[in-house]
C-alpha cells in the first residue's frame, strides 16, 4: 500500500475498536499534549490532526484531555477538544487533500475551538491576539509532525530523506520532551532536560555538522520555550552539538566530551545573567548516559539517521565499464591458453608424403642418368624393372630418413653403374622434395586454420555484443528495497549494485558494516529479489557477491584404472563449474596408452578447461583445440572428447561426443543410449560439433565412459550390462562408478585390456 493510500485510510476509515499497535501513536499524542509555550498547549491538536488515526478518535481525544488535565491546563481542557473534534468533522467531510489544506483547516480548528472559549472568558483584545498566535503555530506544527512522518516512513522506503525533515524530527523531539516536564528527581533534576542533552547528541553524533547545528537550536528552544531564556539556552544547545559532532571522530565519549566543552563554555560567559533551565548536572547526566549507551544501542540509532545519506551507487557508465572489463578480462586469458597451446604443438614435421612421385623420378633422372651409356637401356628397354627398383629406394628412404649403400637392393647395385652417384643425387632430391611439400601442406593447413579461428573470434565477440546490450540491466529500484531491508536488521549498506541478466538471474554487489553476517544478508535477498540467493566465497575484492542460487545440482564419481602392465592411464577425466550456472564433466582418451596417450589426454583436458572457465563457448573451445591437435604434424596425435554440459537453472544438458564412448542415461523409467558422431579431436582439420541436447530431472543418472569400459563384455549386446547397471538404487555416485569398474572388469575377465576410465552423474534438486 501505498503512503497517499494509508494516509486516506487513517483518515476515512469508520471508527473501529483500539489496537495494541495504537499505543505508541497515543503515548506521543499524550506527552505532546502536555508541551506548551506561554501558556498555550497547541502541539496535542497538531499531532492529532497531521498523525492520529482518525478511525480512533476518541481515543485520541480521551489521550489529549488527560495530557492537558495533567499538566495545569484544565482550564483550557474544552478548548482543544472541540479543536479536535472539530477536525475530525473535516477529515470525514473533504473533498481536498493536501498538507496546506489541512494545515489551514487545522489551523481553524484551533481558531474555532478558541473562539467557543473566549466566549465564556474572554478578558481583552489580548487574548484575541494570543488566539490569532495559537492559531498559527498549531498550523505550522501540522506540517513538522507530517514532515516527521515523512522521515520515517523515507526510513523505511530506503529513500534520500531532506534537510528539513531531519530539522522538523529535531522539533517534534523537543516538543515529545517537553511534555515530560514536571518529572523531577532529587535534588530538582529534571528528566526532560536529561533527554533533551541525550538526543542532541544523539542528532550530533549520527549526522552532519549543519544537521547537528540545526538540532541543537531547535531542541534548545522547545525545550526551554516556557521560560525567558529560551533563546540563550538554544544557542548553549547549537553550539555544544557543533563541538559533539566536531569531536565524534573519537567516537561516542568524543562526542559527549564535545558537548560538555561547548556548554561549559557557555555557562561560562553567560554567567549569572541568566537562570537557565538546564544545569550542569543535567549535561552531565545527560552526556554521560549517552557515552554509556551500548554500541549495539548507537548503531540502531546510526542506521535511522544514516539513512539520510544516500547509498553510493554507481553511474550507469561506470557500470557498462567494469562490466565490459571483467568480460574482457576473461577473453584475454583464453587467448592466453590459445597461446601457450600453440607453443606447445608447434613441432611442424610432415610424415606422410604425397603419391606422385613424378617429378622426385625425372630430377632424379636428369642429375645422373643424363650421359650415361646405359640410359637408354634402364629407361625405354627396362623401365618396367627400373621404376620397381627406384620405389624400393623410396620405400627405404621413407622407412630410415636416409639412403646408404649398405640399403641399396642388390639387383639395382648389378644394374646401374652409377650406384654411389645415385645414392648421393637421390638423397639430395628427396630432401628437396619433402621440403617443399611440407612447406605447401604447412601453408595450407595454416591458412584454413587461421580462418576458422578468426571465424570463432568473430562469433564470440557477437556473443559478448549481445550480452552487452540486451542481457543485463541493474535494479536501482530492487537497490533501495536492499538497503532498506538491511537497515531494519541493523546492517548499514554504503552500497548496492543489483544486475539482472536476461534470464532473470541476479548479481548482487554489497559494502556494508557488517560483512560477517553472510546468512542474513542473503535472507534479506531473497526477500527482496524473491528469488534463492548464494554468496561467493572467493569474494570480489572489496565487495561482497551474492548470485541466484542453481536450481540443480550434480553428483558426480569418476573412478580409473589403467590397462594392465602399464603405469599411468592414457584416459584423463575432470569435472569443474565455469560460472555459476554450469558443469562440466569430461572424459577424453589419448591414442594408445602409457604416457604419451596421457599427455595427449591431459594437455586435452586443460585446455577445455581453461577456454570453458573464461567464457568460450563448448563449439568454439573443441574447434580450437582441434586446430591445435592438428598442427602437431610431427606423428598421429589425436584424442577423443565426451563432454558433457549441465545447465543447473533448467536441468538441460547437452553431450558432445567427438570419437568417443556412448553414454547412458537413465531418465525416470526410461534408458537410453547417447552415440558418438565425429571423428577424435586432431585428425581432421573440421569436425562435426553438434551437442545433442536432453531435458533432465531430479534423480536421473548418467554414465559415461572411455572404449575400455563400453568395450567390456562379449557378443553384440555387450553394453547391456550397462542398462541394468545404470537402473539399480545406489544412495551415492561413489557406489555406482565403483561397481561399474567393478563390473566391466570381470567382464572382460579378470583382464584389463585397455584403460578404463567411468563417470557416475546424478542431477539433485536443491
Amino acid at each position: 500500500m501505498t503512503q497517499p493510500d494509508i494516509k486516506d485510510k487513517i483518515n476515512a476509515e469508520n471508527l473501529r475498536a483500539p489496537l495494541l499497535r495504537d499505543g505508541w501513536r497515543t503515548g506521543i499524542l499524550l506527552l505532546v499534549s502536555r508541551a506548551s509555550v506561554l501558556g498555550m498547549f497547541p502541539f496535542g491538536t497538531a499531532f492529532f490532526a497531521a498523525c492520529f488515526d482518525k478511525s480512533i478518535a476518541y481515543v485520541g481525544i480521551a489521550s489529549m484531555a488527560v495530557g492537558l488535565m495533567t499538566c495545569g491546563g484544565r482550564s483550557a481542557v474544552v478548548k482543544y477538544l472541540v479543536a479536535a473534534l472539530v477536525y475530525w468533522i473535516y477529515s470525514r467531510v473533504r473533498k481536498k487533500d493536501g498538507d496546506i489544506y489541512n494545515a489551514a483547516a487545522c489551523a481553524a480548528s484551533m481558531l474555532i475551538g478558541g473562539i467557543m472559549y473566549l466566549i465564556y472568558n474572554y478578558q481583552g483584545f489580548y487574548d484575541i491576539l494570543m488566539l490569532l498566535v495559537e492559531s498559527a503555530v498549531s498550523g505550522l506544527m501540522y506540517i513538522i509532525f507530517r514532515k516527521s512522518e515523512e522521515f520515517v516512513t523515507s526510513r523505511r522506503s530506503g529513500m534520500k530523506a531532506p534537510q528539513d525533515e531531519l530539522i522538523s524530527v529535531a522539533v517534534s523531539v523537543g516538543v515529545l520532551i517537553t511534555g515530560l516536564s514536571g518529572i523531577v528527581f532529587p535534588p530538582n533534576i529534571s528528566l526532560a532536560d536529561i533527554l533533551s542533552v541525550y538526543a542532541v547528541l544523539c542528532i550530533a553524533y549520527h549526522t552532519s555538522l549543519t544537521s547537528a547545528g540545526s538540532g541543537g537550536l531547535s531542541i534548545g528552544f522547545l525545550t526551554s520555550m516556557s521560560s525567558p531564556s529560551a533563546i540563550v539556552t538554544m544557542g548553549i544547545f547549537g553550539i555544544s552539538a557543533i563541538c559533539a559532532n566536531i569531536l565524534k571522530g573519537f567516537g561516542r565519549f568524543g562526542a559527549a566530551l564535545g558537548f560538555m566543552v561547548g556548554c561549559s563554555i557557555a555557562f561560562l560567559y553567560v554567567g549569572g545573567s541568566f537562570e537557565l533551565p538546564v544545569s550542569v548536572i543535567e549535561v552531565a547526566l545527560g552526556a554521560s548516559f549517552f557515552a554509556l549507551t551500548p554500541r549495539r544501542v548507537h548503531n540502531i540509532i546510526g542506521s535511522f539517521f544514516n539513512r539520510t545519506i544516500q547509498l553510493e551507487s554507481l553511474s550507469p557508465d561506470v557500470r557498462v565499464k567494469e562490466y565490459l572489463t571483467m568480460r574482457l578480462e576473461k577473453t584475454a586469458d583464453a587467448f592466453k591458453s590459445l597461446e601457450e597451446c600453440f607453443e606447445e604443438v608447434s613441432e611442424k614435421r610432415l610424415k606422410s608424403y604425397g603419391k606422385e612421385v613424378g617429378a622426385l623420378l625425372d630430377e632424379t633422372a636428369d642429375r645422373v642418368c643424363d650421359g650415361c651409356p646405359n640410359a637408354a637401356k634402364c629407361w625405354q628397354k627396362d623401365f618396367g624393372l627400373t621404376y620397381k627398383n627406384i620405389m624400393l629406394l623410396l620405400t627405404t628412404i621413407e622407412e630410415k630418413g636416409i639412403l646408404a649403400m649398405d640399403n641399396v637392393p642388390a639387383s639395382f647395385r648389378e644394374k646401374c653403374i652409377r650406384t654411389e652417384l645415385f645414392v648421393v643425387e637421390f638423397n639430395h632430391v628427396y630432401e628437396l622434395y619433402k621440403k617443399q611439400f611440407v612447406r605447401v601442406g604447412e601453408a595450407c593447413e595454416s591458412r584454413d586454420l587461421v580462418t576458422r579461428q578468426y571465424r570463432e573470434i568473430a562469433e564470440l565477440m557477437d556473443e559478448m555484443a549481445g550480452n552487452i546490450t540486451e542481457g543485463f540491466d541493474f535494479r536501482e529500484r530492487a537497490e533501495e528495497d536492499i538497503a532498506n531491508g538491511l537497515c531494519k536488521n541493523d546492517i548499514t549498506a554504503y552500497e548496492v549494485n543489483v544486475v539482472e541478466d536476461g534470464q532473470g538471474k541476479y548479481e548482487v554487489f554489497l559494502r556494508v558494516n557488517k560483512p560477517s553476517e553472510k546468512a542474513l544478508i542473503a535472507r534479506v535477498l531473497e526477500e527482496v529479489l524473491d528469488a534463492q540467493m548464494a554468496y561467493d566465497e572467493e569474494g570480489s575484492g572489496a565487495y561482497m557477491r551474492f548470485y541466484s542460487k542453481a536450481k540443480f545440482s550434480v553428483d558426480v564419481a569418476i573412478r580409473q584404472t589403467c590397462r594392465d602392465f602399464s603405469e599411468v592411464s592414457g584416459d584423463g577425466a575432470d569435472s569443474f563449474s565455469a560460472g555459476d550456472y554450469k558443469r562440466y564433466i569430461i572424459i577424453s582418451d589419448g591414442m594408445g596408452s602409457g604416457s604419451r596417450a596421457m599427455a595427449e589426454s591431459r594437455m586435452t583436458l586443460r585446455l577445455l578447461r581453461e577456454f570453458l572457465t573464461s567464457g568460450f563457448g563448448v563449439r568454439t573451445a573443441i574447434d580450437m583445440i582441434n586446430s591445435a591437435l592438428c598442427l602437431k604434424l610431427d606423428d598421429e596425435s589425436f584424442s577423443t572428447i565426451d563432454l558433457l554440459s549441465v545447465d543447473l537453472m533448467t536441468g538441460i544438458c547437452e553431450f558432445f561426443k567427438i570419437g568417443s564412448a556412448e553414454s547412458v542415461i537413465m531418465h525416470g523409467a526410461n534408458v537410453e543410449t547417447i552415440f558418438s558422431v565425429s571423428l577424435p579431436a586432431g585428425i581432421a582439420g573440421g569436425i562435426n560439433v553438434e551437442g545433442q541436447v536432453k531435458k533432465l530431472a531430479d534423480g536421473d543418472v548418467i554414465l559415461m565412459m572411455s572404449d575400455g569400459i563400453s568395450e567390456a563384455g562379449y557378443g553384440a549386446a555387450r553394453t547391456d550390462w550397462l542398462k541394468k547397471e545404470i537402473q539399480k538404487p545406489f544412495d551415492e555416485m561413489d557406489e555406482m562408478a565403483q561397481s561399474v569398474m567393478d563390473t566391466a572388469v570381470k567382464k572382460s575377465r579378470g583382464s584389463v585390456l585397455d584403460d578404463m576410465t567411468v563417470a557416475a552423474v546424478r542431477l539433485i534438486e536443491n
